[in-house]
């Protein structure tokens, strides 16, 4: 079986420009050229204080993580959600409906026939199931009772 030598540390960036990543090196040089383009452009105090603001967020951009993430990365997620658009799913929109009053006893009387199919239902499952109830006289309660053996017989029901 032939052997294969397999790469490791494959998270890490591969470094470019002597310990610094493409990515790193860029912002770096970046912050640098800004810099070099201020101190010709302005007087000493004026540069030193650019040149103290570029160079800081170049470096910033260029090493801090935070949570393992780059920050130019969080900076990107920050400013999304910042100025992006919010939908909250959990506050939906109720419409607004009206009804008349024929609307509304046309509901009762839908209402009604739905009771009277449940109770239909009811009483057919307890047909087939034989857990209908029979009261005598005297508020006596009897029910039909399955044994094991598959054998019908009515049983006095007690309700503790």
């Amino acid at each position: 079986m032939a052997e294969f030598q397999v790469p490791q540390f494959i998270e890490e960036k591969p470094k470019i420009v002597g310990p610094l990543t493409i990515v790193q090196f860029l912002y770096i040089g970046s912050g640098a050229a800004i810099s070099l383009i201020s101190y010709y452009a302005f007087n000493t105090i004026l540069w030193l204080i650019i040149s103290i603001i570029v160079v800081g967020i170049s470096v910033a951009l260029a090493f801090v993580k935070v949570n393992g993430q780059d920050l130019p990365v969080v900076a990107l997620s920050a400013f999304q959600f910042i100025w992006g658009p919010r939908k909250y799913t959990w506050q939906r929109a109720m419409e607004q409906t009206t009804f008349d009053t024929s609307d509304l006893e046309k509901i009762q009387v839908i209402r009604k026939n739905i009771s009277i199919q449940d109770k239909i239902k009811s009483i057919a499952l307890g047909i087939t199931t034989g857990s209908i109830e029979r009261t005598k006289a005297g508020g006596t309660k009897f029910q039909s009772v399955t044994y094991i053996t598959g054998e019908h017989k009515v049983a006095k029901r007690v309700d503790y």
